[in-house]
């Protein structure tokens, strides 16, 4: 009697295994997968289903989803894709139309996220994967020094309106200028080191003038850029260097956040989300609790904030389109986005970062959620790395004085051409 009471457990538990499904899901290594990784066993258990979850390193991530996952076979079921690699695996992700509906959790809504965030997902009308990080430009000003009384009136007294968080181009060189040449703060501060962060600023001044770099026309990257416009970017952002600390042409972001947070410190600028920590961290930062984060300024066309986000995409020749799906609806959820939030990892569902009650205690999640109305795209294409050290080359001497600006951005467009050859193939 025992033994056959052996044998039907044993058989129930074979069953129970040969039953359940297991999806293979490949994402970038950072702690926001890692603390999803950590919280596997949940989702597990609530589904049934089983989870292979391979961290990668970042570069890593692409090479093995081109590899792994074609239009006939999927090694992986879902993938995290960078949003500049998106074109590249977007023939072969499942649309996200047609993702099949949740037994467990509910199909993701588009409205999570902004307009202007689900453009990281969606290639030549097609949306392809969700957005799954809030990774884009935040603005960071020195806010004890926008209060402080005597500053306010002096500020006042010469430029004839009220010192606040910068809200425009105009009013963030007039501020940073007025506490540079006072010797109070350094003005500005600067990116001028990894190409393509140099890339993503000359976007953000260009495109906060009004004009695009590349875009695509009739099916194929053209160089759009609005010579005159581009020049104004440009000049902008070297009066802005003027005012950056002394050594500006190389400032990284170690570089800047060391700026930032010693000595008299800088008054205003940009800070990608996973690197405000460091700055709100009383054992280590001056400034903690001393910073007002906002939507970057307007500049004279639009208010602009550059991103970089990543997306979920789930592979159209994987046969576990249902436990992908279920899995990418339970990471989007807003009970996940909650939970990550608390751990200070932001997602992008702009209802999870603009809740009240991360107005005092993280209150650069509210600035986020502002900035992913402005959100726009680097450019987007194989080859954009050789356009990076392009731009970074070109850019930097325009803005430091070693070059004509106007030369600068006609060096720019021409050598861009050259590689958008190649791009179009």
């Amino acid at each position: 009697m025992r033994k056959t009471v052996l044998l039907a457990l044993l058989a129930a538990t074979l069953v129970v295994t040969a039953g359940a499904q297991t999806i293979n899901v490949l994402v970038w290594d950072d702690p926001l997968p890692r603390a999803i990784k950590d919280m596997l066993p949940e989702f597990e258990k609530a589904t049934g289903y089983k989870v292979n979850f391979e961290l990668q390193p970042t570069t890593s991530v692409i090479t093995k989803t081109t590899i792994g996952v074609t239009k006939d076979r999927a090694d992986y079921d879902v993938v995290a894709v960078d949003e500049g690699n998106v074109p590249i695996v977007a023939p072969v992700m499942l649309p996200f139309d047609k993702w099949p509906a949740g037994a467990k959790y509910p199909k993701i809504a588009k409205d999570t996220v902004t307009a202007a965030m689900l453009d990281a997902a969606t290639w030549d009308g097609v949306t392809v994967g969700f957005p799954i990080n809030g990774n884009l430009y935040v603005w960071m000003t020195r806010k004890d020094l926008v209060e402080n009384a005597t500053n306010k009136t002096n500020f006042k007294a010469k430029y004839g309106y009220e010192l606040r968080v910068p809200q425009t181009f105009k009013e963030l060189l007039e501020m940073g200028t007025f506490f540079n040449a006072n010797g109070i703060a350094t003005g500005f501060g600067d990116f001028a080191t990894g190409a393509p962060g140099v890339h993503a600023e000359a976007i953000f001044m260009w495109e906060s003038h009004g004009t695009k770099f590349i875009d695509r026309v009739n099916g194929k990257y053209a160089v759009v850029l609005d010579e005159k416009k581009a020049v104004e970017g440009m000049e902008f952002y070297k009066k802005l260097m003027a005012i950056a600390p002394a050594n500006a042409a190389t400032l990284g972001h170690s570089e800047r956040q060391a700026a930032f947070t010693t000595g008299k410190g800088i008054f205003s600028m940009f800070i990608w989300p996973n690197q405000i920590a460091n700055y709100e961290n009383p054992d280590s930062s001056l400034f903690a609790g001393k910073i007002a984060y906002s939507a970057p300024p307007a500049g004279p066309a639009k208010r602009v904030a550059v991103r970089g986000c990543w997306i979920m995409a789930i592979a159209g020749a994987s046969k576990q389109q249902q436990a992908a799906a279920e899995f990418v609806y339970w990471w989007a959820s807003k009970e996940i986005g909650y939970r990550l939030a608390d751990m200070n990892i932001p997602g992008a569902r702009k209802d999870v970062l603009s809740d009240p009650r991360y107005a005092t205690s993280k209150p650069w999640y509210g600035a986020m959620a502002q900035a992913m109305d402005y959100a726009v795209a680097r450019p987007r294409f194989p080859q954009v790395a050789q356009v990076n050290e392009i731009v970074k080359k070109y850019w930097l001497a325009g803005v430091t004085g070693s070059m004509p600006t106007l030369d600068a951005v006609r060096a720019i467009v021409a050598e861009t051409n050259v590689v958008l050859v190649e791009a179009n193939k």
